[in-house]
């Protein structure tokens, strides 16, 4: 485990604020009760035990469906009404669907929660990255997909992944499941300290799933 850097896309993500799809958690939604209590021990074992991780607060843990990889200040307001049109649009056909988030991992730049099954994230990574195409173009389209997951802390030093491993391997339970009924647009700050990196953004929309039924 050592400290995370933020991107965008291929290159450091050093300044500024960059637009981004994400997939937010409904915490007034009761279904979600197991999911905040499993990232609440999940990190709390972490920070008992001395690990060097700034846990997500539960408002801004998130399922990155893509990045738009040009600056947000760049962007106006025609591209951004164009990019929700499009979104919504590509959206309407996908039905609201829930997935299962865990177990915990350490990672290499702190801990995340799996997801699974993973096409219908995928489903919702091609209608944005298609949508950010359209407006913006290939060059707006350098973020790397990769295997979906859910970041619930940032690592700001050197510490044992297998260690820390060990210990989420005994939070239990391991497993719970998140509700994905819409889409956020969010512009999205990236602040990194000594002791703490973190996510933050405001809304530029939500675009529910499924509207054409």
């Amino acid at each position: 485990m050592r400290a995370f850097n933020f991107k965008q896309g291929k290159a450091p993500w050093d300044s500024g604020t960059l637009l981004h799809w994400y997939v937010e958690v409904d915490w007034d939604d009761p279904r979600h009760d197991a999911l905040a209590q499993l990232v609440t021990d999940s990190n709390q074992t972490l920070l008992d035990a001395g690990f060097p991780v700034t846990p997500v607060e539960h408002r801004w843990l998130h399922i990155t469906v893509d990045q738009v990889s040009r600056p947000a200040h760049l962007i106006d307001q025609a591209e951004r009404d164009k990019l929700v049109a499009e979104v919504s649009h590509r959206v309407a056909t996908i039905a609201p669907f829930a997935i299962m988030i865990g177990s915990v991992l350490s990672y290499s730049s702190g801990t995340i929660a799996d997801t699974h099954p993973d096409h219908q994230l995928a489903a919702l990574h091609a209608a944005a990255r298609d949508a950010t195409r359209a407006t913006l173009g290939d060059a707006a389209c350098q973020y790397d997909f990769g295997v979906q997951h859910l970041t619930t802390a940032y690592a700001y030093a050197e510490a044992d992944s297998d260690a820390a491993q060990r210990l989420l391997r005994r939070v239990r339970p391991s497993h719970a499941p998140l509700h994905i009924e819409e889409i956020s647009l969010v512009d999205v700050t990236a602040t990194s300290g000594e002791h703490g990196k973190t996510i933050t953004w405001d809304h530029v929309a939500a675009i529910p799933l499924g509207a054409r039924r």
